[in-house]
């Protein structure tokens, strides 16, 4: 058996009287088995395992072994381990006394412990021994802790990153060796930290599944007696962190002119020296110029600009150009934090190589991305949840302060589950605003702030640009001159964030902390029996009044969730919605109900602040405990919070704009309190017309898709651009996409009006499947509902066999990314997804080979905030289908189309089943906004002999046939 943390712990103890016999020792050990549960009958099939005594390595020894079971063909793929291999191989019981003496006195070595240590104490049980129950390392936690700034930690990736040599991934003598090299890379990682941060770790290692404390406890006495002093770490409060980089030299300033950065562009010996693989693209140049004219002439700019016409830099160049000789600030906003630190990465790199003068550049996020210390000391200090994922984190977060400059939660992968621990630490508005925080001088958020107020060019992202318009721009320093790159998203990002959301568990769990329902209450034991008693009877008063509000919101969303019922209609990630009608007579006893919990929220609010004035008092007249006070910030953040959610609360129940719609959504299988309540603007044109470009003189809209047929008129109304000196240009991509693309509806797929949504799918999932024989996966499958989704998967999974691997959205766990990571690991793989997938998924090369669309992407009907902008459409008069829903759908369709190519090299297909685009009269519009690319009607059978032809020209006269024989 596998013996749990706390024996571990305990057999720890044990060891210590030789701790250093066994630190001398280590047993580096990877298994390859037939699965992953030895309780369901999987077993080993090659066991490899090194011997490092002393620091050398004093045995290597790997061996098959019969597991008296066929080997799965998956696993047969993916070890390239055969059944024929292990056939005659010995069993694990001949091996097994052999392994126990080299584990002897030993460290028990593995990435991803428990997995190897678990097969390997099942196999020793069951052929008689006793299990394993030694102190043990792994590879996996300790690179987390080691590395935290990795993407991943899988052997093949942190190999990569370190250049160790790992040929044969899965291969059990291969794993070792990259193992072992892990290992010394991150015994020699930890040796360099300081000692503050070794007795940190050291707090939190009896948490840890790795026993590293005797390591820690050597490294710990190497850095005593060093007389040299460390001059990148600061050390304060017993935290070490990273001195921030010294300020930059003086700048080498030129002047240049649009044409000089021009005539680089066209050199190409130049530019192929700073990105060797460059080709000049004309578009590119275009842009540039069209940019920087713009400027010239304070104008507002619109461009579309196609998929690969390098259009970063063709607005960065007139960007620095712009700040450095108008001495002014320049602010650039994308849709997304990826898009913001891609272009930091990549494209600004470029950009220095290419400008004779430094431009001073900042990124600025909203402020809950970077680390608050004073939280994290908390953290460190007193974390009553404590369990072994927060204290990885805790490890992890040790380790990144004294590597990060920016304390920006986009450098550190926390392990998985880890976004709600991310709030605890984070900085917000009740944290490090005011110089009397202790860490107000190292604080990241302040420094973030200070870099951009000293920047030439401010890099945000929408979500921030629209919560300074709502702020009344308190968190971006002055601008004239604004580039929003993905302009098509503006409209859906404004508003959302001028958007209001409330829901059962945001007060729900403050009340429970006021009435210590899970823990002591919002002020400690430790605290309430320092104060007098006329402070504590207000206290105690608190959680009384928070258990009462907390009956009467459970009360509320039990109403809500009610009211939201089974006449909700079902929207595309399987939730139900259903629109408010605050006339109907359903909706009064809602509102008996708020005005209860109004009434509790206002008395609970002002006995908050007199409890919080009161513990005040007392403690500046007294000798108060050491942290009290922490408590009583822990109070103010307490009230502060309260405040906010009572002030969406008041606006959801009470204020209402009849600009706005507002709606309930729940989760279809959630609990009785899941509704959610929402509150949006239905246009958002004037707002932006009035509050962002009317105060700005420059503005550049940009996007690969801001046209419809050609035509800008759908953005430039929904964004409110109509009344400004606004010029468009449409740049075409430098893809050759008639050469790299092939485009095809099938015309014997059924219209789903006509056959019905279960044959639909059925018809879809076949279609599918045959495609994917041709194409050996490597296939994206895009739809607009995850309820067809799933039941395109469920038919989907019957008809492949082992050798196709099927990912999709909401059925496999994971990210967007994670997912498509995971289908970019296998060689024949299908990736279906929904809404995420139409855009931001850049799959280059042939891990994409084809894109099917299951259908064209309108949004769906019951949405609220469409049905409402439907309405309003209605009343003036206009056709919400054409003027709304089509042009939306248009643009979607050409980010989802946009997939497929991502260099000059890609080739592939791009599938419609959906024949709307074929046999209605609105279908033009979308081919007719593909570049250039014929749409192809064809049956079936000669699609299949096309594909089949497209990438595989010299396989003539292939039998289509041999594609669908078994349908």
């Amino acid at each position: 058996m596998l013996y749990c943390h706390k024996e571990r712990i305990i057999g720890m103890m044990q060891y210590d009287v030789e701790s250093e016999a066994y630190m001398e020792r280590l047993v580096v050990l990877d298994a390859e088995t037939t699965g992953v549960s030895y309780q369901k009958g999987d077993r080993i099939i090659q066991l490899a395992y090194t011997v490092i005594e002393k620091g050398s390595v004093r045995k290597e020894k790997s061996v098959y072994l019969n597991p008296e079971k066929k080997i799965p063909p998956f696993i047969e793929q993916l070890t390239s381990i055969t059944n024929e291999q292990v056939a005659e191989a010995p069993k694990f019981d001949t091996v097994a006394p052999e392994l126990l003496e080299d584990l002897q006195n030993a460290y028990f070595v593995a990435h991803n412990v428990d997995f190897d240590l678990d097969f390997m104490n099942n196999e020793l049980e069951h052929a008689g021994y006793l299990p394993f129950t030694g102190p043990v390392l792994d590879t996996v936690e300790l690179a987390r802790i080691a590395f935290p700034g990795e993407e991943g930690y899988r052997l093949e990736q942190l190999s990569n990153v370190f250049g160790f040599d790992h040929g044969n991934p899965h291969d059990a003598s291969s794993d070792v060796a990259a193992t072992v090299a892990l290992l010394l890379r991150i015994f020699t990682e930890f040796k360099g930290f300081p000692k503050e941060t070794l007795e940190q770790l050291d707090r939190i290692s009896p948490m840890l599944k790795s026993d590293i404390s005797p390591f820690l406890h050597e490294w710990t006495l190497l850095t005593l007696g060093d007389e040299i002093k460390d001059h990148d770490v600061d050390v304060f409060h017993g935290i070490a962190l990273k001195k921030p980089d010294p300020a930059t030299g003086p700048f080498y300033e030129e002047s240049v002119s649009i044409e000089a950065i021009l005539d680089r562009f066209s050199d190409q010996t130049f530019m192929q020296s700073i990105i060797p693989d460059y080709e000049m693209r004309e578009s590119q140049l275009d842009m540039m110029r069209f940019v920087y004219e713009q400027f010239q002439h304070d104008r507002f700019g619109c461009v579309e600009a196609g998929t690969g016409t390098g259009k970063t830099l063709a607005y960065l160049i007139p960007a620095a150009l712009q700040a450095k000789f108008n001495n002014e600030t320049v602010v650039i906003s994308t849709e997304t934090i990826q898009l913001q630190e891609q272009m930091m990465h990549k494209e600004w790199p470029t950009l220095e190589k290419m400008l004779p003068f430094t431009v001073k550049h900042a990124l600025l996020k909203g402020r809950s991305h970077y680390l608050c210390l004073q939280k994290f000391e908390n953290f460190l200090r007193y974390d009553p949840q404590d369990s072994y994922d927060r204290s990885l984190a805790k490890a992890q977060l040790l380790t990144w302060l004294l590597q990060t400059d920016t304390g920006d939660v986009e450098e550190i992968s926390l392990s998985a589950g880890q976004p709600k621990l991310w709030q605890e630490v984070a900085s917000d508005g009740s944290s490090c605003v005011s110089p009397k925080c202790p860490w107000f001088s190292r604080c990241y958020y302040q420094r973030a702030k200070k870099r951009a107020r000293e920047a030439d060019v401010i890099i945000t992202n929408h979500a921030l640009l629209f919560s300074d318009v709502q702020s009344e721009h308190q968190i971006i320093p002055a601008y004239d001159t604004l580039i929003i790159d993905e302009a098509h998203h503006i409209e859906d990002t404004a508003t959302k964030q001028l958007s209001q959301r409330l829901d059962y568990i945001q007060l729900a769990q403050r009340m429970n902390d006021a009435a210590g329902r899970e823990q002591e209450t919002i002020v400690s034991n430790e605290l309430l029996n320092y104060l007098h008693g006329d402070s504590q009877e207000p206290v105690r008063q608190l959680a009384v009044l928070a258990e009462a509000l907390h009956e009467e919101w459970n009360e509320l969303f039990l109403m809500l969730s009610d009211y939201t019922g089974s006449s909700a209609k079902h929207g595309e990630t399987g939730q139900q919605a259903k629109v408010v009608d605050f006339q109907e007579q359903r909706w009064a006893k809602i509102h008996e109900g708020a005005v209860r919990a109004d009434e509790t929220f206002r008395h609970l609010l002002l006995h908050v602040r007199k409890t919080y004035e009161k513990i005040e008092d007392e403690l500046a007249e007294g000798n108060p405990p050491p942290n009290a006070s922490r408590e009583l910030d822990r109070l103010d953040d307490f009230k502060q919070a309260v405040e906010k959610i009572y002030e969406t609360f008041y606006q959801l129940f009470f204020a209402h704009d009849k600009q706005s719609v507002y709606w309930l959504e729940s989760e279809l299988k959630g609990p009785k309190q899941s509704a959610v309540f929402h509150g949006a603007p239905v246009t958002i044109a004037e707002q932006l017309a009035d509050r962002l470009f009317a105060k700005k003189k420059r503005v550049l809209l940009t996007s690969a898709t801001l046209t419809v047929k050609g035509s800008f008129t759908y953005m430039i109304d929904r964004l409110g651009l109509d009344d400004f000196p606004l010029e468009t240009k449409q740049l075409e991509s430098p893809f050759s996409y008639q050469e790299q693309v092939s485009f095809y509806v099938p015309e014997d797929m059924p219209l789903i009006g006509d056959a019905g949504e279960d044959y639909y799918i059925e018809a879809a999932a076949i279609h599918i499947y045959r495609l994917a024989q041709v194409t050996k996966g490597r296939m994206l499958v895009l739809f607009t509902s995850y309820d067809m989704l799933k039941r395109t998967h469920k038919h989907l999974k019957t008809l492949f066999d082992d050798s196709y691997r099927v990912i999709a959205q909401g059925i496999h766990s994971g990210s967007r990314s994670k997912l498509t990571k995971t289908f970019q690991q296998y060689d024949q793989a299908l990736l279906l997804g929904t809404s995420s997938f139409w855009e931001g998924v850049d799959i280059p090369g042939d891990h994409l080979s084809a894109i099917v669309m299951a259908r064209l992407p309108f949004s769906p009907p019951s949405d609220p905030i469409f049905q409402a902008r439907s309405n309003l459409m209605k009343a003036a008069g206009k056709s919400p289908f054409m003027h709304l829903a089509l042009p939306q759908a248009v643009l979607r369709f050409k980010q989802g189309f946009g997939r497929l190519i991502r260099r000059s090299s890609d080739r592939g297909i791009v599938v419609v089943l959906d024949r709307r685009i074929k046999v209605t009269r609105y279908g033009h519009f979308f081919a007719g906004s593909l570049p250039g690319i014929p749409m192809q009607d064809k049956p079936m059978d000669e699609i299949e002999q096309e594909v089949a032809d497209w990438f595989y020209p010299k396989q003539t006269g292939v039998n289509k046939h041999e594609f669908n024989s078994d349908l």
